[in-house]
């Protein structure tokens, strides 16, 4: 068995060097290791990372994927009247009669709220309850239906209130709670309060409707294109201006599926968030298209995608499709499956420097994985993550959040580039940087490298055996 173990550790080992066509490579999965990533073994466990509870979940048998009619228990219709009870012309209303009834009779079973033909101006946030609920449209298409909203990362309190503080007034304390999160931070909303749908509902569902962050849809995001650096001419520069804008954000809410939805947004389209760290959940997503231009899809929960679009917009120069931030312990991250990465055909696309994935370093203040041109620099281990030139600190939690992805059965368009799909974050020299991390060798090696013993120290124990995978392909075609 040990014999096996090794043999298979030092294939994955060559694939991975087979493929390495540059700096970082493609490595591939064997038959044998691919089997691991199919929907049922993936969704099968959830729970705290390295503790994980069994939990088989198979979304394609649920009515929702079968395409079954759902008899509504409410319905939203903007062009209609509203009696409070059944009838709404707001989505947020009818998710909060929702839960309210849901309280009241916690053992009802799933609620259905048929949202009819529109566009939707507004947020809905969904809470924890004692009930699931399943958003629909009954459009001839999910583009009929539009929840959308113009959020950014940047937007002050202030402002956030002026737009959308009455549209809370008077629900129920859950939905309250969840607004009041937000108009607490400051002085912005940062990026997990920009998004235009929020739920904590476990079972959460949503079905044949478009979900949109509308932030720049109107202007183009070229204009977001400085990241990290300066720009601009030197008379007159222009500071870092990319702002993020989330379309949903899926927090803690387990066995999340969603059906032929569309989410649009430029950066930070989805966000995949746990409720706790180190605590994954599981989100599904089937026959939907997913847009956006960079870190679009991103997270540290287990989540799926099946025979879906990805599309990659090139209003800007770089773009990366996903940044996960899994914790090394949780066994997957996300896997996209028979999946179309695309793109919008503009010439920054079509340059083929785009990327499937760079795994989020999040929440760092300091990189001790290269020098810094800072005199006396320094990253150590700290109780928490802190800069402060020239010495910075960085926690156990920071170094954890490793990133997983893997992409199998898909077809892989012309704009990412062909030897180097996955990228580091940000580049050696910055504060932010961190290697590309294919496996859990790259893991403890980079520790290591960094003055960082992962047994002692870190107490993470041996080198798992054979290593863990963090980033592969497995049977893609590239265009």
């Amino acid at each position: 068995m040990r014999a096996a173990l090794l043999l298979a550790a030092a294939s994955f080992a060559a694939a991975a060097q087979a493929q390495d066509t540059g700096a970082i490579g493609r490595p591939q999965l064997m038959e044998a290791q691919a089997k691991r990533y199919s929907i049922a073994e993936v969704l099968k466990t959830t729970g705290r990372a390295g503790a994980e509870k069994t939990d088989p979940w198979n979304p394609l048998v649920d009515p929702l994927a079968q395409g079954m009619a759902f008899k509504a228990d409410y319905t939203v219709d903007a062009a209609g009247r509203a009696d409070g009870v059944t009838t709404f012309v707001s989505v947020q209303q009818a998710v909060n009669r929702a839960v309210i009834d849901a309280a009241a009779k916690p053992k009802g079973g799933r609620q259905y709220i048929l949202v009819k033909p529109g566009t939707y101006r507004e947020l809905v946030y969904v809470p924890a309850s004692a009930r699931p609920i399943t958003l629909y449209g009954e459009g001839a298409s999910a583009g009929d239906t539009v929840i959308s909203a113009g959020l950014d990362a940047a937007i002050s309190i202030a402002d956030y209130l002026k737009q959308y503080g009455r549209q809370f007034e008077r629900l129920d304390p859950s939905i309250v709670a969840m607004h009041a999160q937000i108009a607490a931070r400051a002085p912005t909303i940062s990026t997990s309060g920009s998004m235009t749908v929020w739920t904590r509902n476990h079972g959460f569902q949503a079905r044949n409707l478009t979900i949109e962050n509308a932030y720049n849809k109107a202007t183009g995001n070229a204009r977001d294109e400085c990241g990290e650096r300066v720009c601009g001419t030197p008379d007159k520069p222009q500071q870092r201006v990319s702002h993020q804008a989330v379309a949903l954000l899926v927090e803690g809410a387990d066995k999340a599926q969603f059906e032929n939805v569309r989410l649009i947004g430029f950066q930070d389209t989805l966000y995949l968030k746990s409720a706790e760290t180190r605590v994954t959940a599981r989100s599904f997503f089937h026959k939907s298209y997913i847009e956006g231009d960079v870190d679009f899809i991103f997270g540290d929960t287990t989540a799926y995608f099946y025979r879906s679009e990805v599309r990659s917009l090139g209003d800007r120069t770089m773009s990366y499709v996903g940044a996960p931030n899994t914790n090394w312990r949780t066994k997957y991250g996300f896997v996209f499956n028979e999946v179309r990465f695309t793109n919008d055909g503009s010439p920054n696309a079509l340059a083929g420097k785009y990327y499937l994935a760079r795994q989020w370093f999040h929440n760092s203040r300091c990189s001790p994985y290269a020098p810094v041109a800072v005199e006396g620099y320094a990253c150590t281990l700290g109780s928490e993550s802190v800069y402060k030139a020239p010495k910075g600190t960085i926690t156990p939690t920071v170094l954890e959040t490793v990133g997983k992805m893997v992409v199998m059965n898909s077809r892989i368009g012309k704009h990412i580039d062909r030897s180097k799909p996955w990228s580091d974050w940000n580049a050696p020299g910055t504060l932010a940087y961190r290697p590309a991390q294919f496996s859990s060798d790259d893991f403890y090696k980079n520790l290591k490298n960094a003055g960082f013993d992962p047994v002692h120290q870190l107490g993470y124990g041996k080198q798992p055996l054979p290593a863990e995978i963090y980033l592969a392909e497995f049977h893609n075609a590239d265009e």
